[in-house]
């Protein structure tokens, strides 16, 4: 299939947008959601996740019909979820009106294996969000929650859905799907109960509010892959790295991110000039740790046992510190704004690689079933920024599937390394 294709408006037919509204009103008492600090200090982007479900359970399903039970389930989900509903009404406060949750159901023509199978695999997997959306930034009175059903040729549906980063996390979007779709499921014998926290952890009220930081999706020059790490190649690995580091039972996301990072940055220094490659790189684990290399990279650092045993200490140092009064995201935020400075400006940024990792292992986002079947892929569109790793379970087995976004010159060199080539599938 020609990848032009993918953009032909022909291939999508919107048959149908609408606003889903609770089922019933939010009381007085939960109408504002006061968002945390460190919440004010997020960006406005949505969060983007889509399942892809076969075709063999769906193909006798209507699109209207799929549409329709999603939206009642939805209708009823977003009772428990109601700052989802809401509207954002500064950096500090959800207004929690019951505004609506945009839902869209779709017709694209193509078969779902097009999409799946096809080379560019995250670039074709954005065609089920609606256009434009995903790593878009949610501005004030728009919709914080942004779900659409995608039906195919073949049958298979796609749901998408697309959640203000204002509101929660990646464990937030896992939480919501998994309640959605028991809801969906069980057809109102669902009770749910997720919890917002709102200020009452890195309280507002102790910090005067901040203006929300605007964070843009660029990847024009940049190329994302997907990589699937296998099992068997990954344990072998593991051992090696365990029996050379002295890192007792390593995790899969620490050995696979720090392959990663090692050979991006061996891919950057091959296709760059002598002065840039004696820049320093940055290494930020999103999740779980932020563990940063600011010296000089030489070959010593970035030989796996190196990289695993910093990232080993770099989590233990996390987990001792207290969250709430030593956490170094408030501390900076707070730090800055009083020297009058923008958070994490750093006047050598321009001498640093900085490359992150996002790390949703062991989120069971394969085990969601609306009643249509467990999905086949889990799928992310391309973005947000360059020098991104993304992992997540592969479906089968313990494998790891990674999405790496290398800028694209770094992306030749980086597929052509010969110990990366060995452990992926």
């Amino acid at each position: 299939m020609a990848f032009a294709l993918l953009s032909s408006p022909s291939l999508v037919s919107i048959c149908d947008k609408t606003l889903i509204i609770p089922s019933s009103l939010t009381p007085p008492t939960l109408r504002y959601h006061k968002l945390s600090y460190i919440d004010q200090f997020h960006s406005n982007m949505y969060i983007p996740l889509a399942l892809f479900v076969g075709e063999e359970s769906n193909n006798s399903h209507e699109l209207s019909h799929i549409a329709h039970l999603l939206q009642t389930s939805l209708s009823q989900t977003l009772v428990s979820y109601y700052p989802y509903a809401g509207k954002l009404r500064d950096n500090a406060i959800v207004d929690c009106n019951d505004m609506g949750a945009e839902f869209s159901s779709v017709r694209i023509n193509c078969h779902m294996s097009e999409i799946l199978d096809h080379p560019d695999a995250s670039q074709a997997q954005s065609i089920v969000f609606p256009k434009d959306l995903p790593w878009a930034n949610n501005y004030e009175g728009g919709n914080l929650l942004v779900a659409q059903v995608s039906k195919f040729d073949c049958g298979g549906i796609a749901i998408s859905v697309c959640l203000s980063h204002k509101i929660g996390d990646g464990t937030s979007v896992l939480n919501f799907v998994n309640d959605w779709s028991r809801m969906t499921h069980s057809r109102m014998t669902t009770t749910l109960a997720p919890k917002f926290v709102g200020d009452s952890v890195f309280s507002s009220n102790n910090y005067s509010p901040i203006i929300a930081p605007q964070m843009f999706s660029n990847v024009s020059e940049c190329v994302q892959k997907r990589i699937v790490f296998p099992k068997t190649k990954l344990d072998a690995l593991r051992a090696k790295v365990e029996a050379e580091s002295g890192v007792e039972n390593p995790t899969r996301a620490k050995v696979v991110s720090t392959l990663l990072f090692k050979c991006a940055i061996k891919a950057a220094s091959s296709t760059t000039t002598s002065m840039l490659m004696r820049r320093p790189s940055k290494f930020v684990h999103v999740l779980n740790v932020r563990s940063m290399i600011k010296s000089p990279t030489n070959e010593q650092d970035i030989e796996l046992p190196t990289l695993v045993r910093n990232l080993r200490k770099g989590v233990e140092v996390a987990y001792k510190k207290d969250q709430v009064e030593q956490n170094e995201l408030i501390l900076e935020v707070v730090e800055s704004m009083r020297k009058g400075k923008k958070p994490f400006e750093n006047n050598n940024d321009e001498y640093e690689n900085v490359y992150s990792c996002s790390n949703v292992c062991r989120y069971p986002f394969y085990n969601v079933d609306f009643g249509w079947g467990k999905p086949e892929r889990v799928g992310l569109p391309n973005g947000p920024f360059k020098n991104l790793f993304f992992l997540k379970d592969y479906k089968i087995g313990r494998g790891v599937d990674a999405r790496v976004m290398l800028q694209k010159q770094h992306m030749f060199e980086f597929e052509r390394d010969e110990e990366l080539l060995e452990l992926i599938s």
